[in-house]
């Protein structure tokens, strides 16, 4: 199998000199998670969800809106990219590699596609062999409601994670991922007066963004059916419960891209 057989195209594209509120509205309208960032019809970057969390929540960024901020000052430059007749196998690899979750497809310098860990969900749907609880993450990094929005956005970028089950007295009540994080600091830069921007973000609390009550599956669950409804509702995680309902494990895009490595 061979990259073009699982590759998206068209893709969406911005100029590297459009705003960082330009590429947020369109990732919103177009309900995708990166944007690849082009000059003169060559891709110079790529701008992900997690870009925009880093960004947005640091100190030297947190009084600018997106509307004033370019996507070259935020995006990855110079992404890793592959050609359209490599295994998809490899792409895996890197992707996994080098934890990212998308890259270019180039024929030369012509963009012609882009490959996602989204994409490897999609072969996962054969493998009725395979439970989540093979291959979850066990006991992932949770949060509370009452845990302030900076100290979550600091733990999906200093461990790397995709999403954080939060809980409350030991019962999972909520999940908050890296595109909560990403598009709420988004818009609360836009609404909320520069005086206030310090104050009002440290105040902000996980229970104030994450999606309740999470979607979750079970450890006995096929991965076929849990791919399916991540890539049909677009969650890029999902909370892994036991038989007895209690929170046990994390699956991620990540997992699925892994299996589908591991297969191909």
């Amino acid at each position: 199998m061979r990259v073009s057989h699982i590759m998206s195209s068209p893709v969406i594209t911005l100029d590297k000199d459009r705003s960082l509120a330009d590429a947020i509205d369109c990732m919103k309208r177009a309900q995708i998670s990166r944007i690849v960032a082009t000059k003169n019809d060559r891709v110079v970057g790529i701008l992900t969800e997690k870009d925009i969390a880093r960004e947005l929540g640091s100190l030297h960024t947190y009084r600018l809106p997106p509307g004033r901020l370019h996507i070259s000052s935020v995006m990855t430059p110079d992404p890793i990219s592959v050609a359209p007749d490599v295994v998809a196998k490899r792409a895996a690899e890197l992707m996994l590699d080098h934890d990212v979750s998308g890259l270019p497809v180039l024929e030369g310098t012509k963009l012609v596609g882009i490959v996602t860990k989204m994409d490897f969900a999609k072969i996962c749907a054969d493998f009725e062999d395979v439970y989540v609880g093979q291959v979850m993450q066990v006991s992932p990094t949770t949060v509370s409601p009452g845990d302030r929005v900076i100290h979550a956005r600091k733990l999906l970028l200093e461990e790397e994670i995709l999403a954080l089950p939060v809980v409350e007295n030991k019962v999972l009540v909520g999940i908050v991922t890296t595109r909560d994080v990403a598009m709420k600091l988004a818009a609360f830069q836009e609404v909320v007066p520069d005086r206030y921007k310090s104050e009002r973000i440290r105040n902000l609390l996980v229970g104030d963004i994450m999606t309740q009550p999470p979607v979750t599956v079970r450890t006995d669950t096929r991965l076929p059916e849990a791919a399916k409804l991540m890539l049909e509702r677009r969650f890029s995680a999902l909370p892994v419960l036991n038989l007895d309902g209690e929170l046990v494990g994390l699956l991620t895009k990540t997992e699925l891209t892994e299996v589908a490595r591991e297969r191909l």
